[in-house]
Order: C-alpha cells, then structure tokens, then sequence
C-alpha cells in the first residue's frame, strides 16, 4: 500500500514537472516570438524625397499634421502672452518672449503647410518639382 502510494505520488509528480516544462517552453517560444516581431518595423518614410514612387499624399499628410500641430502651438503662446499681459504689464519680458514664439510657430506652420503642398504636387503630376530637381 505504501509502495502503491510512493508510486502515484513519483508519476504525479513526473507529470508535474513535464506540464512545467512544457509551458516553461510554450512561454520561452511566445517570448521569442514577440522578441521578433517586435524588432520588424514598419517601411520608414523619407521625407526629403519628392521621387513620384514613394507614396506623396503619405509625406504630405505628415507635413500637414505637423503644421497642425505648430499652430496649437502659437494658439497656446498667443493665449500665454494675454495672460501675462493681463498678469505683469504689456512691457514684461514673458509677453514678449509668447508673442516672438507663437509668431516662430506660426511661421513655421506656413512653411509646413507649404512643404505639405508640394508633396501633393509631386502625386498629382506625378513628377518633382522643378525647384527641387
């Protein structure tokens, strides 16, 4: 009877450590696997480029979130500027300091916007610019 016990217990524990085993092995695979797949990277965009093959409505759409992105930027600047206007006088460095930054990012926007523009160019005529050729 005590052998019979000793002997369920060994195969119980033997099937133990080979369920162990088996998951430690299934759980080092998914690592491996996510290891992998984490290390591809989606095909990188070049911005620079105004060759008709890459995709330009792509780069365009990029530019045109940045400048999006620059005149949130000059809102909030111009709103800081009234507000230390209000706060320490139209004469406090701070006021000015908003005001030359949101005019920067508002000036930059332009730009973004411009770049974002002949982008759209290149994919309607499919050919670049003459400037940039």
């Amino acid at each position: 009877m005590v052998a019979g016990f000793v002997q369920r217990r060994s195969i119980r524990a033997a099937r133990g450590r080979e369920r162990i085993a088996s998951g430690s092995r299934l759980l080092l695979v998914s690592v491996v696997l996510l290891g992998i797949s984490g290390c591809a990277s989606p095909e990188s965009i070049d911005l620079d480029s105004y060759d008709p093959a890459h995709n330009q409505t792509e780069i365009a759409n990029y530019f045109r979130n940045q400048a999006v992105t620059m005149r949130e930027k000059a809102v909030a600047q111009t709103t800081a500027a009234v507000r230390y206007e209000a706060l320490f006088g139209p004469e406090a460095d701070l006021v000015s300091g908003a005001k030359s930054l949101a005019h920067y990012y508002e000036q930059t926007a332009q730009e973004l916007e411009r770049v974002a523009q002949a982008h759209e160019a290149v994919d309607r005529n499919k050919q670049a610019p003459a400037s940039v050729r």
